[in-house]
């Protein structure tokens, strides 16, 4: 696998507040509508026409009106000219293999995938448990489930209809609940890896492997590439309001020493909660880069809403404000202009850039004055998740050797979903009738916390 690979899964959050918008950074603009689209009414999830638009201030937002349910609106982005910028560099979709899903209702509430989604998966989660060794306030995982919620049998028959359907050449990423619970997890990557999947990646909170490097060396010798390590600070803080314990640092610094020790590679996750740890990304991202013999790459992932949340009130912390975060926290050391899509995703999806070595000592982002027009021309549809910008670098001779991923993840929930994008997602969910689910949508709640599709394995939604 290579270095610039990095499959990306997020973790679903409740927000316990809800932040204001960022002031604005210098795009600004006289109110306009910028795109005609399509969203959802946060009641019902009808699917209604919307208008994204510019305020006075340069700020983006989202109106729709639902016959039912009245307006809302939502605040979408910081800055105008850097919204409109990103989404000039959208790619043409490829289509999926196979997207023959019967289609029963609007979008979202008919994906499998069907014969509406636009753009081929490049990496799809499979959920091998609802129980957890953690108990996160903010996560709908289930620490006190009783069982698993899927056999081994099940799995397996699951993976026989992904590598038929999607490819083993998509990227597998196996999660949960924490994956490292189940006794029988070397086999399930062992059965995985026997048909085809060669990027097979653990998304776990690292308790597990920070303890025993030995049950490790078990994944490792069955076939995983890859840790991809939930990681939300450098100190006690951020666990202790996000996870409702402090101790899980000491496990997860096991863990990245652990993977050094056995040479196996790690993606730090930092779900990002505005009023927790927002103002901690520079120093997540100085970290990795201090482990960069081991750490491959960081995703940062804005805390999204899945559960009860009130509309009127709702203004999230976008991935935008976390690019402009970014450029803050590390003094311009990585700039707004520096982020760039990914391009397996719609470009408002997925930005990122490629750290590499500066003369410092410290780092450079590879894409600073990679210009738009030389972004498209290098552009490949058939990059992994994760690689499009080092395979756009390496195409304009940029040195590649050693370096870091930064990647930010923008999910969306009923508030932010636009169905353009959704039928566009990139990252998807196995699920055990054979569907294969958009991971926005699979996440989708109502503002009462009714979700659109069952968590297969735990029983009734309530």
């Amino acid at each position: 696998m290579s270095r610039g690979y990095i499959q990306l899964q997020a973790c679903a959050f409740l927000f316990r507040s809800l932040p204001t918008p960022v002031a604005n950074k210098g795009f600004s603009m006289a109110e306009k509508i910028l795109q005609k689209v399509h969203a959802l009414c946060p009641h019902c999830l009808k699917q209604l026409p919307a208008e994204v638009y510019s305020d006075g201030e340069g700020k983006v937002w989202m109106r729709r009106t639902c016959p039912d349910h009245g307006e809302t609106i939502t605040y979408v982005w910081p800055d105008a000219g850097h919204y409109l910028w990103l989404q000039s560099m959208d790619t043409k979709p490829t289509l999926p293999k196979w997207r023959s899903w019967p289609v029963t209702d609007e979008c979202p509430k008919s994906c499998g995938i069907c014969r509406r989604h636009l753009r081929r998966g490049t990496l799809v989660e499979i959920e091998v448990t609802r129980r957890c060794n953690a108990r996160c306030p903010v996560c709908f995982m289930a620490a006190d489930f009783p069982t698993d919620g899927i056999t081994f049998e099940e799995i397996e028959n699951l993976v026989t209809t992904l590598a038929e359907n999607v490819g083993p050449e998509t990227g597998l990423q196996i999660t949960g609940g924490e994956p490292t619970v189940r006794a029988d997890l070397p086999d399930i990557v062992r059965m995985a890896k026997s048909h085809g999947f060669w990027g097979i990646e653990i998304n776990t909170n690292g308790i597990v492997i920070g303890r025993s490097k030995q049950y490790l060396e078990k994944l490792v010798e069955a076939g995983i590439t890859g840790i991809y390590l939930s990681f939300d600070g450098i100190d006690e803080d951020p666990y202790e309001s996000i996870c409702g314990r402090g101790a899980l640092l000491h496990d997860k610094l096991a863990c990245i020493e652990n993977c050094r020790e056995v040479g196996i590679q790690v993606v730090l996750c930092m779900t990002i909660v505005k009023g927790v740890n927002d103002d901690r990304i520079g120093e997540v991202i100085d970290f990795a880069w201090e482990n960069a013999d081991v750490v491959i790459g960081v995703a940062l992932q804005p805390a999204f809403t899945s559960g009860r949340f009130e509309p009127s009130k709702y203004a999230p912390y976008t991935a935008g404000d976390t690019i402009y975060g970014i450029e803050e926290q590390t003094e311009g050391r990585i700039r707004v202009s520096d982020i760039m899509p990914l391009g397996t995703s719609p470009a408002l999806c997925d930005t990122g850039t490629f750290l590499m070595p500066a003369e410092d000592g410290g780092y450079i982002p590879a894409t600073r004055g990679l210009s738009r027009e030389e972004y498209m021309s290098y552009y490949d549809p058939t990059s992994p998740q994760g690689s499009v910008l080092p395979d756009i670098l390496h195409k304009k001779g940029v040195n590649l050797y050693h370096g870091i991923s930064l990647i930010i993840m923008n999910y969306m929930d009923a508030m932010t979903t636009t169905v353009e994008r959704m039928r566009e997602c990139s990252m998807t969910v196995a699920m055990k009738d054979g569907r294969i689910i958009p991971f926005c949508s699979y996440q989708m709640t109502n503002a009462a916390g009714e979700r659109i599709y069952e968590m297969w394995g735990t029983g009734p939604t309530e």
